[in-house]
């Protein structure tokens, strides 16, 4: 399986984009059959070093000139002669999953590489520009859950909050510790950022080392793009108490062992709430100002706010505040670990691996909120391959199709929903004590060895008041369900013909006590 990233390695904003992103490469290369590439611009002083020392395959993209970007940094880039780029660097064998995390790639970038990929995840907390992709993931924490409703299309998986945050191995492991017990405030973990290019950990560590605050322990975390790295290092080498850690693997040692942080906003948020570290928190960048006033209002960290309106002077009467009221830090730990789980990257990590647990595979009738989605599943190109017929399906003529399905009081049509959201589609026409049984599974979940228990749910949904007889009919081509529906318990009473548009006929009798 050829998993590839195209990712942002910025040493401006791209710390926590290739942070995310090897948290679930990481994950994902647990399995051996799985290669992992990632895809960056070889921009000066970016994050490539960390890819490479991760042991990944690492394509570098060139540079593009001053004539044709208004900026010089990995975030801006020509998406025509990127997504070009792209393709030559990556051309082979194709893509199972290509997955981006870029804030400068939309839907015309990832048409151009839909060819060469079965299918396209996107990583995105901005909720700003159009996708054309498979699985959109947000973990941020939000409150509006139709944010992307018009910016993808109804069938795309969309992954929204925390529950999908992509957190590194070392966060999972901690998953079993215990809550935090704090009743005084003795150590304190700062991290503004790989880069941290405003120097707010100076800024802090000035401000602890000239007051009656110097008793505090300190574990100091900077990246190794920190272009402030010998200033640092020498307030903590003339800080009794503190200790500097550049580009730690064990970072979350180091989080679950401290009492408070003080740190920046971004995707390190969900690390430190993993491990219930209540945070003091500054932001660095615009998109972090609205989740972490979101979280600072329903009692998850302090924000103190953007990074030109916070001082050493604000930032210390915060610190204070906290070491007098250890319970409210307690209280903060506990509501942290209670929304981050730390099982975001192996959640999103099985989805993508096609470990779906078909037991947990959940039935619902059909409503009018489902009439897009279906049209979008009825369009596959696959489906209507293997439709009765197999021309597309014009939303007009399916708008009036599906209402009439709805009202009849002859037809169930049910939406198969998994964990990640709608997986598969079953309807059931009823004449004649006959139930005539169509499904077809979203895109995104075939090949999986669902089709099976989703038929068998789907039937075990039927009214058990009289014996009846189920009809499938199967085109010839179609193999998998035919095998799907033989394995159940189906009969083929027709083989393929021109008078019957060439597809298999089977029957299945059901009785009431067959039912469940």
């Amino acid at each position: 399986m050829r998993i590839v990233f195209r990712t942002t390695a910025s040493k401006k904003i791209g710390s926590g984009h290739i942070m995310r992103c090897l948290a679930l490469a990481e994950m994902l290369s647990q399995e051996r059959s799985v290669s992992i590439e990632f895809v960056t611009q070889k921009f000066p002083k970016n994050l490539d070093d960390i890819i490479k020392k991760k042991g990944f395959i690492l394509h570098s993209l060139p540079i593009p000139t001053k004539s044709k970007l208004k900026c010089l940094e990995d975030y801006c880039i020509d998406q025509d002669q990127d997504a070009i780029n792209t393709i030559k660097a990556v051309i082979g064998k194709k893509i199972d999953w290509l997955i981006i995390d870029h804030y400068s790639i939309d839907y015309k970038w990832e048409e151009k590489l839909r060819p060469h990929s079965r299918n396209i995840m996107v990583i995105d907390d901005l909720a700003n520009r159009r996708h054309n992709c498979d699985i959109l993931l947000d973990q941020n924490y939000i409150n509006n859950q139709a944010r992307y409703d018009s910016l993808v299309s109804p069938d795309t998986i969309k992954l929204l909050g925390p529950k999908y945050a992509l957190l590194r191995k070392d966060f999972f492991d901690f998953r079993n510790k215990v809550m935090k017990n704090i009743k005084k405030v003795k150590k304190v973990f700062i991290f503004f950022g790989g880069a941290d290019l405003e120097n707010l950990t100076s800024l802090v560590l000035k401000m602890l080392s000239n007051s009656d605050l110097s008793y505090l322990n300190l574990d100091v975390v900077i990246g190794s793009i920190n272009p402030h790295i010998e200033e640092v290092r020498l307030l903590v080498d003339g800080h009794l108490n503190a200790k500097l850690h550049i580009q730690v693997d064990n970072i979350a040692e180091l989080m679950n062992q401290a009492d408070i942080a003080i740190c920046a906003g971004g995707s390190s948020t969900w690390e430190r709430m993993s491990v219930g570290l209540p945070s003091i928190v500054v932001t660095i960048a615009d998109n972090q100002d609205t989740l972490s006033n979101d979280l600072d209002k329903d009692g998850y960290i302090k924000w103190l706010g953007s990074i030109n309106k916070v001082n050493d002077m604000i930032i210390e009467d915060a610190l204070r505040h906290a070491i007098l009221n250890p319970q409210q830090l307690e209280l903060q730990s506990q509501k942290c670990q209670t929304l981050v789980d730390s099982f975001g990257s192996k959640r999103i990590s099985n989805l993508l691996l096609g470990v779906i647990k078909a037991k947990e595979l959940l039935l619902r009738e059909a409503n009018k909120n489902d009439c897009k989605l279906y049209w979008y599943w009825a369009n596959d190109t696959l489906v209507r391959e293997n439709a009765y017929h197999q021309q597309q399906i014009t939303l007009e003529e399916h708008q009036i199709w599906f209402a009439k399905q709805l009202n009849s009081p002859n037809v169930i049509m049910l939406v198969v929903e998994s964990e990640f959201g709608p997986a598969a589609q079953v309807r059931f026409d009823y004449s004649n004590s006959n139930y005539v049984i169509s499904y077809s599974i979203a895109r995104q979940f075939r090949g999986l060895g669902l089709g099976k228990t989703i038929v068998n749910k789907a039937i075990s949904f039927l009214p058990d008041k009289q014996t009846s007889t189920i009809i499938a009919k199967v085109r010839e081509s179609n193999i998998p369900s035919g095998k799907i529906f033989k394995n159940i318990g189906f009969l083929e009473v027709a083989k393929p013909h021109k008078s019957n548009q060439y597809m298999y006929t089977y029957h299945l009798q059901i009785s009431p006590h067959k039912l469940h």
